[in-house]
């Protein structure tokens, strides 16, 4: 959980580090950041662009040699998918640490603060701690820096998470791809299970235009020696990924054959369900995350549970996988924020990410009018991305985040109009502001469509609570 932030959004133009919500609180960690992202940050590239960075994994693995091969230190968990991902992770981190077993996670984006991406027993790296472990790496990143050997911020992230863990006593480490599988930078470990979550089209410039392709990037996370937990796929993406498990010679357990949910609901409180794995069944489970989406993504992280209990690498039990579930904590994934108005976050940014949250409002909040507060990365499609909520929006507040990557606000409401949809363009710094005026009693307001945009909302919002607290306490 990130630490209380304080400041306003930075202005435009101005660093990428100063987006940091603690930039201007840690000396050290600042240092780190601008260090940081004086490298390629392929996260803010265009597709396009992206496709012509080189991302040798050999090269990479040379790199993670001088640091004394981090990523080798612990066991690990692999977790890719286009979504759900790091739901999955979330999920399964509070079930391992409700039984007493201590784990590192490495998941992205983040919302508020890069050391969020960084976590031992589910608790973000302190900046105290982000520092120490940069410096450990800072020589080695200069040093590959003069050999024109220029190392990403994905993969300087990356290696500080292994390092990190490395350093730490953990029993396991949980890892996020980035993107794809095959040439992502967490492509060096050696898992003793792999996860993939449903997988879409996304990033097809990189990945492939079908699933089918995207399926078989992603499916070179799973390697020998490793069994696999793999969530509902489109059929052309699953027999892709079986032929994977068959070719490196694991097993795999799949949801919807080995793997049965039933009776799933949901309400404001959360989701429950019940789930069959080969191992038990669990009955009435619950996951404080909300949508019938993260029922799924909670079966599958209770069955790569139960793969661990019995391939003999954890004891979990019933309880510990019950309990655990019930405290999973993961921001900016259907988090609501305020409730008057209703006040909800969600990452959507894909197709399906926006008919999963249609699918979760329409099961949580059927009656209410709905205002969303959108920004877009230029490689989206908006219209598509629209037309995936089943009830429309009584009216679309356009905006961006200060990302190369960000459309026009402009651009973005144009398209929003042609949809049929009412629209005004905010600023992002005014977004919750003027949601707040034009929204009546029973409105929802939904900020959605980028990880940036929503990141910021959230920031602004945690800065109002820090306000409100100090002028709480001032009386």
């Amino acid at each position: 959980m990130s630490e209380p932030t304080r400041g306003p959004l930075p202005a435009p133009n101005t660093h990428p580090a100063e987006f940091d919500a603690g930039f201007t609180l840690h000396d050290g960690y600042a240092s780190a950041l601008l260090h940081l992202y004086g490298r390629l940050n392929t996260e803010a590239l265009d597709p396009i662009n992206f496709a012509r960075v080189d991302r040798s994994l050999e090269s990479y693995r040379a790199f993670l040699a001088e640091l004394d091969d981090p990523h080798l230190a612990k066991p690990t968990v692999h977790i890719t998918g286009t979504r759900g991902k790091g739901s999955t992770l979330s999920m399964l981190e509070a079930i391992l640490l409700q039984a007493g077993v201590s784990t590192g996670a490495t998941v992205s984006p983040h919302l508020v603060e890069v050391r969020e991406r960084i976590r031992i027993d589910g608790i973000d790296l302190t900046r105290d701690r982000f520092t120490e472990m940069y410096e450990r790496i800072r020589p080695v990143a200069d040093k590959r820096m003069s050999q024109a050997n220029y190392r990403t911020v994905f993969e300087l992230l990356t290696a500080l998470a292994f390092v990190t863990f490395q350093q730490s006593d953990i029993d396991v480490a949980l890892v996020e791809v980035g993107m794809g599988g095959r040439l992502d930078a967490t492509n060096v470990v050696s898992p003793l299970l792999s996860i993939i979550t449903r997988i879409g089209l996304d990033h097809t410039h990189i990945l492939g235009d079908t699933v089918e392709k995207i399926a078989d990037d992603k499916g070179q996370i799973i390697k020998s020696g490793g069994p696999a937990i793999i969530s509902h796929q489109p059929d052309g993406a699953l027999r892709v990924l079986e032929d994977r498990c068959r070719e490196v010679g694991v097993e795999c357990w799949r949801l919807g054959h080995e793997i049965q949910i039933e009776n799933v609901s949901v309400t404001t409180d959360g989701t429950e369900f019940t789930v069959h794995t080969p191992s038990r069944s669990h009955t009435g489970m619950r996951t404080p995350l909300l949508g019938r989406h993260q029922a799924e993504n909670a079966a599958v992280a209770v069955a790569a549970a139960d793969r661990l209990l019995v391939d003999g690498h954890f004891s979990l039990s019933e309880d510990a996988v019950r309990t655990g579930l019930s405290k999973t904590r993961w921001p900016g994934r259907g988090e609501i924020l305020d409730h008057d108005p209703i006040l909800m976050i969600d990452g959507a940014h894909t197709d399906q990410g926006a008919t999963a949250l249609s699918n979760l409002l329409d099961d949580v909040f059927p009656e209410r009018p709905r205002i969303l507060i959108l920004g877009m990365n230029r490689d989206k499609h908006p219209k598509e991305f629209l037309d995936c909520f089943a009830t429309s929006p009584r009216l679309v507040l356009a905006t961006r985040a200060e990302s190369p990557r960000s459309m026009e606000a402009d651009e973005l409401a144009e398209i929003v109009r042609e949809r049929g949809f009412e629209c005004q363009t905010v600023d992002l710094h005014n977004a919750l502001n003027m949601a707040r005026e034009l929204a009546n009693p029973d409105d929802l307001i939904v900020a959605t469509g980028s990880f940036y945009v929503i990141g910021a909302l959230r920031r602004l919002r945690l800065r109002e609570n820090e306000e409100d607290s100090t002028l709480q306490r001032s009386r």
